[in-house]
């Protein structure tokens, strides 16, 4: 309490210190401190500031506000630190925006692990909210091949399924459309006549030719009639 309440004694002269021009990380550290737990809107600070340690702020916050230590470490990019923290505090909403704007598929190999026990959570969330919102293709992309890359096929066919059954940006993406169909007749065979019934924009004769491989033969006539 006695050093929250210096803190707060220093606020005239940080203020004066950042009026001046200055940019020392200290001083933006202190004031994110301040406005923090004296509730002056410090999520708009954490937002917009760019001086402030984000590492040393999201620990800060972990335990007084998980929320704004979601906000310093997605502004940081403290990748893990937001995961835990998210994981912690079941932010999966959160976890799962971020991770499809991040991009990164290092960080999705983390998430995907199957020791994840978080895992099932976040990717309820990635299929429900995270790409249903998203128009851009790249964060589509990194996703899907992240859940290739991790030998998930039925969480595929549920992303998928959501990408392209559900009217969205991407539902007449023929790549998807394709993928979609080739990772069930591997994966969930059942679901195949369904697909070819219902989709209209993949290759038909490759994927009639794989069909035929896994013995699908209703399925591959049904792609020629």
């Amino acid at each position: 309490v006695e050093k929250r309440n210096r803190l707060k004694l220093l606020l005239p002269w940080l203020e004066q210190r950042v009026n001046e021009g200055n940019q020392d990380t200290a001083i933006y550290n202190a004031l994110a401190k301040i406005y923090i737990d004296s509730n002056n809107n410090p999520e708009a600070f954490l937002r917009e500031n760019t001086f402030y340690d984000s590492l040393v702020i999201g620990k800060y916050c972990e335990k007084r506000d998980p929320h704004l230590a979601y906000i310093a470490y997605q502004r940081g990019q403290c990748d893990y630190e937001l995961v835990k923290i998210t994981n912690e505090n079941s932010m999966f909403k959160h976890q799962a925006r971020y991770l499809v704007k991040r991009r990164d598929p290092q960080l999705w190999a983390h998430v995907l692990d199957a020791n994840n026990i978080y895992r099932r959570q976040m990717i309820d969330q990635v299929n429900a909210v995270a790409l249903p919102e998203s128009i851009d293709p790249d964060d589509v992309s990194v996703t899907v091949q992240a859940f290739m890359a991790a030998d998930l096929p039925l969480e595929l066919i549920e992303l998928l399924e959501k990408l392209i059954l559900e009217n969205t940006a991407f539902s007449d993406t023929k790549p998807l459309q394709n993928l979609l169909i080739l990772t069930a007749i591997k994966a969930d065979a059942a679901k195949v006549m369904d697909y070819i019934n219902k989709l209209n924009n993949f290759d038909a004769p490759e994927v009639a030719e794989i069909a035929i491989k896994h013995n699908l033969y209703e399925e591959a006539f049904a792609i020629y009639k």
